[in-house]
This record gives structure tokens, C-alpha cells and sequence, in this order.
């Protein structure tokens, strides 16, 4: 039977016993720790109960988190189960902690490195349990040996997931239910908002990632425009970008001594897939620039792999499960590579084409945006369509050869733009988001309150 933490929301009063238990134990940094206690309608919206959920790591049957490390730096306790993450290995890129849906990693800015719970190894090697369970005055939190067909967490706030989380949370018992309203007189029932949603991810702290999936996606395009039309690109400048976009990208390591092991697992991580195939594109096509240009099956090949680089790059988005895949993103750097193909090559269906599906794309995005009752970004929205798509379009219908820079120019600032907003609308799973959303739905249906109207109307 697996170990595995049990967790009783009817018990817990949000003390943070166990979270200042698992700090002090295991040496963590006062602002920073490994448990966390969320709280489930904070704002007392009437008609739906309130509660606390203390979570660290789940140590996973399938960890995210173990897969998506690139260095290689996660295993697995064989006598605990514990799922452990050596920080000598760890090279600071935050890719376990997007996979994660329960934001167990967490990332330490001064040290470059992620640290997580550990089970408290050391203390159930001794036959003890994990400080936060044996210091909790409620018994809210426990642990032991739990079977497999027990393991269940069904409740708000808990992302649901096929991860196989090893954790119990025991349902709530009857005297939890929805609280009775007893007012005499209700006036305007009021709905506090939900708590907004976190996230991981954002264009403030990612922005060096931006940089480095923009700068790929032109360089990708430049050697297929070369290969399609013969387009003169100076060898020495290519190097001179490859080399500055390979800098960007270690910018983003919170280890930057340690990006050797960025390529480890292959196997698993489409972050070590994506810098394993970009730096084979870096390498070939510098090849063919300065020595072979001539050589078409060496041309093709830089181009191919340039492409399945930048594949790659957007299926590293793929851990992040609360956003939609980036195929179906306008600014899925794949798109962006064959789109400035076309435009570099001045090849006018290749850009047509791919100009409209991006546009398009952008477009039903933003009309989403409007019917979730987001925002939609209406001013950054005419920039983008206009300056980097239609823009463009009527230069383009003017006279390509004269205005061919221009062109580029401001194709360039549109496609950044569009990037800048892929990453400010990324979002990664967390018990927070998943409260947020969970929460929003109670208050949509709101029975209580309804209810309590009609009783005062009549």
C-alpha cells in the first residue's frame, strides 16, 4: 500500500501549524515553503461553504513534474515512494513547476533552484511521520499507508487530474452543508466576486523565453527563404543570431552553469526536445550559410530540423493544461516560422495563406475572449491586425520590391506583439485557479440566495 497524506477539511481551521511544521523541520526559507493552506470561498459568499485545504506535493503515481525536468533531476524513493528532486541537479527552469497542476515545486529566486516536499524521507526512514501531519492540532492532517482503490480527492479547489495524486480528502460531513439563512429581510442579495485565478507563467517573468521562440522562429525562417528563393543572408550574422538567441535562452535557467543538462531527457521533456533540435538547426545551418550554400540536400536539412525545432518549442506549452494548445494559437511560433517564410521569400501565397490563418486565429481568440467576459485587449488588438497584418497586406498589393523592408519591418512588430500576448494569457493549473473557477460556478447558481429572494419577495 502506498503512503500517502489524509487530509480532513471538516478538521482544518487554518491555523498553519502544518506549514510552519514543515519549514522549521526541514530548514525552508521564512517567505518561501513547500505546504500551502488555500481557503475556499474567503470572501463568505453566502450559500456556499467555506473551508481550508492544506496541500504540498502528492508524489504522483505518474509525476508531471518528473517528466517534464530536463535535467534529469527528479526520482523516485523506492522504499517511500517519494518523489524527490536532487537540487544539485536542478537547472532553475521552472518547467516542473508549469507541469505541476498543484504548484507543489516551488522556485527559489535567490538560489536558482526549485526545491519541493520531500515526505519527510528522513523522518519515516525513523518510523516517524512528516512533521506537517504528526504537528497538527486537529488531525485535520494525517498520514499512513493508504490502498490504492482509497485514494480519492474529490473536492473544490483540488485540480481533478490523471496523475494518480496520493492523497485522501475525506468528504465533508453533514453538518458542513450549505449554511441556513436566517435574515428576516434581504435587500439586493449581493455575490462577493470569485478570487482570481494565479498563474505561473507571464510575460514579465518569461520574456527572455519570448525572446529566444521569436528569434528562432526568424531564423528558421531566413535559411527556408534562402533554400526557397535564394535570399542573401551574411553567415556571420546568422552565427551572431543564433549565438545571441542560445544567450536569451540560458537567461531563463535559474542555473545557467548547469544548461548542459537541459538536453538529458529527451525521452520525456519537450524542453530538452526543443533546445536538442534548435541547436542541431543553429549547427547545420551555420554549415550550410558559410560553407555548402549550394547544396540543396544540406539546405533542406537545416530547414527541416529548423522546423522541428520549432515544433518542439510549442509543444513545451503543452504541460500548461488550463491553456488551449498553441496550434490553435495565432502566435504558435510554428505558424509564425512558415508565415515569415512567405514574407522573406516574398512569396505571396505562402504569406496569403498563412497571413489569414493567423489573423483568422487572432480574430475567433479575441471573440472569445469577449463572450468569457475577458480582456480582450481591444486597443493592442487594432495594432496587432493592423500594423502587422493589414498593413503589410496593402504594401505588399503596392509594390513588393520597394517596399519589401517595410514589409518586414512591421510584420516583425505585429508577430511580436502577438507573442508578447500568448505569454501574458498563459496559465498553468493550481488549486488557486481550480478554487477561482469552482467557486465562480457555486455563484453562477447560487440556490441559497435565490431561494432567500423569493421567500422576502413574497
Amino acid at each position: 500500500m502506498p503512503n500517502a497524506f489524509i487530509f480532513d477539511p471538516n478538521r482544518c481551521t487554518g491555523c498553519h501549524a502544518c506549514r510552519l511544521a514543515c519549514g522549521i523541520e526541514n530548514e525552508l526559507e521564512p517567505e518561501f515553503s513547500w505546504r500551502r493552506i488555500d481557503t475556499f470561498n474567503r470572501t463568505k459568499v453566502a450559500g456556499t461553504r467555506a473551508y481550508h485545504l492544506s496541500l504540498a506535493c502528492n508524489h504522483c503515481d505518474e509525476p508531471a513534474c518528473m517528466y517534464a525536468c530536463p535535467a534529469l533531476a527528479y526520482s523516485r524513493d523506492d522504499v517511500t515512494g517519494a518523489v524527490l528532486l536532487n537540487e544539485d541537479k536542478c537547472i532553475g527552469c521552472k518547467y516542473c513547476a508549469w507541469a505541476c497542476p498543484y504548484d507543489a515545486p516551488v522556485f527559489v529566486p535567490h538560489r536558482g533552484v526549485t526545491s519541493k516536499c520531500t515526505f519527510c524521507v528522513h523522518r519515516l526512514e525513523q518510523g516517524l511521520m512528516p512533521s506537517c501531519a504528526s504537528l497538527c492540532p486537529t488531525g485535520a492532517l494525517d498520514f499512513g499507508n493508504v490502498p490504492e482503490k482509497e485514494l480519492q480527492a474529490e473536492i473544490d479547489g483540488f485540480p481533478v487530474s490523471d496523475l494518480g495524486p496520493r492523497i485522501v480528502i475525506r468528504p465533508f460531513k453533514a453538518g458542513r452543508e450549505l449554511p441556513v439563512m436566517t435574515t428576516p429581510a434581504v435587500a439586493d442579495p449581493h455575490i462577493a466576486p470569485a478570487e482570481s485565478p494565479t498563474s505561473g507563467v507571464s510575460l514579465r517573468s518569461e520574456w527572455t523565453l519570448m525572446a529566444f521562440t521569436s528569434l528562432t522562429a526568424v531564423l528558421v525562417a531566413l535559411v527556408s527563404a534562402v533554400l526557397i528563393a535564394a535570399v542573401p543572408v551574411d553567415p556571420g550574422y546568422f552565427v551572431e543570431g543564433a549565438a545571441l538567441t542560445v544567450a536569451l535562452g540560458a537567461l531563463h535557467l535559474g542555473k545557467v552553469s548547469r544548461a548542459y543538462r537541459v538536453i538529458l531527457n529527451v525521452k520525456r521533456s519537450w524542453m530538452s526536445r526543443e533546445v536538442v533540435t534548435t541547436s542541431g538547426f543553429f549547427a547545420i545551418s551555420a554549415v550550410y550559410l558559410w560553407l555548402a550554400p549550394q547544396s540543396l540536400p544540406l539546405g533542406m536539412l537545416a530547414a527541416l530540423v529548423g522546423f522541428a525545432g520549432l515544433f518542439c518549442a510549442d509543444q513545451v506549452y503543452s504541460v500548461l493544461k488550463a491553456s488551449p494548445p498553441a496550434y490553435r494559437h495565432s502566435a504558435s511560433v510554428l505558424w509564425t516560422g512558415l508565415f515569415l517564410t512567405g514574407v522573406f521569400a516574398s512569396s505571396g501565397p505562402l504569406a496569403g495563406i498563412l497571413g489569414l490563418a493567423k489573423g483568422t486565429l487572432y480574430v475567433v481568440r479575441k471573440l472569445g475572449f469577449v463572450s468569457a467576459d475577458r480582456s480582450a485587449r481591444p486597443l493592442t488588438s487594432v495594432v496587432r491586425l493592423g500594423i502587422g497584418l493589414l498593413l503589410p497586406l496593402a504594401l505588399w498589393s503596392t509594390d513588393i520590391g520597394r517596399f519589401h523592408l517595410h514589409v518586414i519591418a512591421v510584420v516583425l512588430l505585429g508577430e511580436l506583439i502577438d507573442r508578447g500576448e500568448y505569454y501574458a494569457e498563459l496559465e498553468s493549473e493550481s488549486p488557486r485557479r481550480q478554487m477561482a473557477i469552482d467557486l465562480k460556478e457555486h455563484v453562477g447558481r447560487a440556490p441559497a440566495l435565490e431561494r432567500v429572494a423569493t421567500a422576502v419577495g413574497d
